[in-house]
């Protein structure tokens, strides 16, 4: 029986216009009073997060930055930290790539250092509720821990920053997050793991979570999940590990296959 169920936003929960469909709050009310745990799994930063669903943000579960941050409510289960030494290579290439910009992802906050690229400030606003611009990403990392750098090149990532940014496969997992984005982030975290130790910190049983994704940073959370759906709109390579496949998220898709297998 579904305990927990794990949803991924962009382009699974939220439609095209980024905004979530007005029937998942009450749909994530009544899964509560089931006794099912709802959580929004996200590369996003979790101050963005809970400004998405402030109506219901301490009560729900949230896995932030493609798992580096995970919590219940307010209450923070567990977090990523990384050597900082780490990032100084990927902010230097990055640096050199045209029309790419970097977002250093730290639990105090998200900095980048362009603000001049009109574009990359609009995405990386959108993504991250807590953002400073600095002149150096570099003198951060000297201050503040890092657990994430999450590149963006606009519509080319896959093409564009991706094939680079794999020089650094040996420290980072490397994960396309997006048509834009490329997430660098601890080898041993994703939201598969994060799924995996929420569920054991909840004492439930894998086989009873049920997770959605449309793109290849959700690839691990629906290995992981007992029920797993991809959406229609999904990248090709998602669609063929998942169980299931939802309705896209211009058709609602998360709450009609959860409405449809819980027979709301």
């Amino acid at each position: 029986m579904i305990q927990l169920i794990a949803a991924d936003l962009d382009g699974t929960l939220l439609d095209s216009n980024k905004r979530l469909s007005p029937d998942l709050f009450p749909l994530i009310r009544t899964l509560g009073a089931r006794g099912v745990r709802f959580a929004a799994a996200s590369g996003r930063q979790v101050d963005n997060l809970r400004a998405l669903f402030a109506p219901l943000a301490g009560e729900m579960l949230l896995i932030a930055e493609n798992g580096a941050a995970v919590y219940d409510g307010p209450r923070c289960l567990f977090a990523d930290q990384l050597p900082a030494a780490y990032f100084f290579g990927p902010i230097r290439t990055v640096r050199t790539l045209p029309g790419v910009g970097a977002v250093l992802c730290t639990h105090e906050g998200a900095f980048i250092e362009a603000a001049d690229d009109p574009v990359f400030v609009q995405n990386a606003r959108m993504y991250y509720e807590k953002l400073d611009v600095v002149p150096d990403l570099l003198t951060v990392l000297a201050r503040i821990p890092a657990f994430k750098l999450a590149v963006f090149q606009k519509g080319r990532a896959e093409s564009g920053c991706w094939p680079v940014l794999q020089a650094y496969a040996g420290r980072f997992a490397v994960v396309l997050s997006g048509a834009d984005w490329v997430d660098l982030m601890n080898p041993a975290t994703n939201k598969g793991t994060a799924l995996h130790r929420l569920a054991g910190a909840l004492h439930i049983p894998l086989t009873d979570t049920m997770a959605f994704g449309d793109y290849l940073n959700d690839f691990e959370l629906l290995s992981e999940a007992g029920l797993a759906y991809a959406m229609e709109n999904g990248h090709p390579d998602l669609k063929r590990i998942a169980d299931r496949i939802a309705p896209s998220n211009d058709q609602n898709g998360v709450v009609r296959a959860i409405t449809a297998y819980f027979g709301l």
